[in-house]
């Protein structure tokens, strides 16, 4: 069973997202998967170690740590909040303020597992989803972020995925007026947009494609706001 929540959130452009926090059951699976592969890189690294004797044993300890703390760092921080079992499990770390999870934040959030893992059994982390607000185990709180769900048909990993697929005409607009956090709250509506109800969706996009429209002269909107959205985001990546 998962035990889901909703929550409106009011990004800096004053546009409101409807998102769905995720749960104990879908956090808690992705965290089973994680773990059953972290464990098999972890087996078959110390196997390898033990075949090398006292130095390869030093090493293979070395390498079972930076996978047990490592992967989910660096996987959440430079693969869209995503470990393998979240990506299974369609889930996201995001910052509370529905921007992407940085390196820092995913740091945070990972070293205090340890505390969450209390006394075992994920204990803690698992009081503590239940009685906040935004579903936020520990690491969550020292970290500002939250764990959400992403849409299941195509929704945009925001930093993946869209590069290759660019069109010729698209590569040489200028989007250098496009700004930082206007990309920022693009790229939080594209990997949410499946969450939200359709007339909401369509307002949003619409909106926010009319705001960025002035800054990229002479670009049309061809294909709908979604996509010029989508083209942006990706454009903004390749400079």
């Amino acid at each position: 069973m998962d035990l889901d929540d909703r929550m409106t959130l009011a990004n800096a452009e004053g546009i409101d997202l409807d998102l769905s926090l995720a749960g104990i059951g879908s956090r808690g699976s992705a965290v089973l998967i994680d773990l059953v592969l972290q464990s098999l890189a972890v087996v078959v690294i110390l196997a390898v170690g033990f075949a090398y004797g006292g130095l390869g044993s030093a090493f293979a300890a070395i390498f079972s740590f930076l996978i047990l703390l490592g992967y989910p760092i660096l996987a959440e921080a430079f693969a869209s909040g995503r470990t393998v079992g979240k990506a299974v499990m369609r889930i996201a770390v995001v910052s509370v303020d529905g921007t992407p999870v940085t390196f820092l934040a995913a740091v945070i959030r990972n070293v205090i597992r340890v505390v969450d893992l209390l006394p075992g059994a994920y204990f803690v982390g698992m009081v503590s989803v239940l009685v906040t607000e935004r579903n936020q185990r520990l690491g969550d709180l020292a970290a500002g972020t939250i764990v959400v769900h992403v849409g299941r048909r195509g929704a945009i990993d925001p930093g993946l995925g869209m590069v290759g697929t660019l069109p010729p005409e698209s590569v040489g607009w200028d989007v250098s007026a496009v700004t930082a956090d206007e990309v920022a709250v693009v790229r939080s509506f594209l990997i949410r947009r499946e969450e939200l109800d359709p007339r909401h969706r369509v307002d949003l996009a619409q909106t926010l494609a009319f705001q960025i429209l002035p800054k990229v002269a002479g670009v049309p909107l061809e294909g709908g706001p979604e996509l010029f959205l989508e083209r942006i985001v990706a454009v903004k990546m390749t400079r």
